[in-house]
């Protein structure tokens, strides 16, 4: 028999937390122990005007190093308009991390992401990484500040227990949606931005290639509509089972975050270099008692590629492949929303980002 998983969306796991609806600045705060067996990273993304982009992640230990001991990183992706992509993953000592539990403050080394409070609903960031090298040994900086456009949000409490109510996987969106200004340093030069970024926080205490088989991720800001799909599947001692995430927003006002009716399709899959293979096309529907929601990917832009193994000696990839090959797709895709919700229709069509993570190395139709 599968073992169980709880979706902690009910009334009772919000009490249990002691969250509410309304969300917290200490909900983005530090959340798990850093020590073994616990895992937590702060995710910025931002996509600038002049077509470059950056992605930032501080993290308390790399993703497949859930039981060893903290071990900080921050990880800084800059990909400029010619789509040149540069990678700065500096690994500090233990002692050069510090964070908050009143409040996102997270310092790594010099490096720093922290909540600035602001009047109103307004959630703010200020994000600073400097002089990190790359691959290249080009050094990578960034001065970003972000500014949320939709309210934080996440679904109920957040949380998905695995086997019982001490295991899981948590995750809260900030910022679903917001702008972006300040500059980035790559190529020997300094670059002023100014663009929409997306920030959220995870943390767990599961190893989520035990518990998880895959997930495809994804957000868009189409017109007034912002959305957020995501089709979780764990891991076979779980029974498969999908944990799917959706949230709809009009301007500032969130206009369902229920998941249970999301289901997703995938077709034409094509081989990828890395021994796996990918869909070239991705369909969301939503159905729901307000109404319906439909999602269409097309031509999907291969924006990243790479197996959860590089952390890894060599040595040791080469024995951790002989049980799998955990890998990341990173895409950006066209995008057609249909939307007919509450009496409002609308249809717009625009570019998204997604992700599909294959945690146990293969992907189940």
């Amino acid at each position: 028999m599968p073992r169980p998983i709880r979706y902690a969306t009910d009334p009772q796991s919000l009490r249990r937390e002691g969250l509410s609806e309304t969300i917290a600045p200490w909900e983005d705060g530090l959340r798990a122990e850093t020590g073994r067996g616990s895992f937590e990273w702060w995710y910025f993304d931002a996509h600038f005007e002049d077509g470059s982009t950056a992605v930032i992640v501080f993290l308390t230990k790399p993703l497949l190093e859930r039981n060893g001991p903290l071990k900080p990183g921050v990880s800084l992706t800059i990909t400029d308009p010619h789509g040149v992509k540069r990678v700065g993953f500096p690994l500090l000592p233990p002692e050069a991390f510090a964070a908050s539990k009143e409040t996102c403050d997270v310092h790594i080394g010099p490096h720093q992401a922290r909540y600035i409070p602001s009047e109103g609903a307004t959630w703010r960031y200020e994000v600073h990484v400097e002089n990190v090298k790359d691959e290249r040994g080009e050094t990578l900086s960034a001065d970003l500040t972000f500014t949320g456009l939709v309210p934080p949000w996440r679904p109920g409490a957040g949380k998905v227990y695995f086997g019982d109510r001490e295991h899981y996987f948590a995750w809260l969106p900030a910022i679903p949606y917001g702008h972006v200004t300040g500059q980035v340093t790559y190529g020997g030069k300094q670059h002023a931005v100014r663009g929409t970024g997306y920030h959220d926080h995870n943390w767990g205490n599961v190893a989520l290639g035990a518990v998880m088989d895959h997930w495809y991720w994804g957000r868009a800001h189409l017109g007034e509509y912002t959305v957020i799909f995501v089709e979780q599947v764990a891991a076979r001692a779980y029974g498969f089972a999908r944990i799917p995430v959706f949230m709809l927003a009009k301007g500032e006002r969130i206009l369902t975050g229920d998941g249970n009716p999301l289901r997703m399709s995938a077709c034409d899959f094509v081989p990828h270099t890395g021994g796996h293979r990918y869909p070239r096309q991705v369909d969301f529907e939503w159905q729901g008692e307000n109404g319906e929601v439909y999602l269409a990917l097309r031509r999907p832009r291969l924006r990243e590629a790479v197996s959860l193994l590089t952390t890894f000696p060599a040595w040791q990839r080469a024995l951790l492949r002989l049980f799998g090959n955990p890998y990341y797709f990173r895409f950006e895709a066209d995008l057609e929303l249909k939307v007919d919700f509450e009496g409002t229709h609308a249809i717009e069509s625009g570019t998204a980002l997604y992700e599909i993570m294959l945690l146990q190395g293969r992907w189940h139709p």
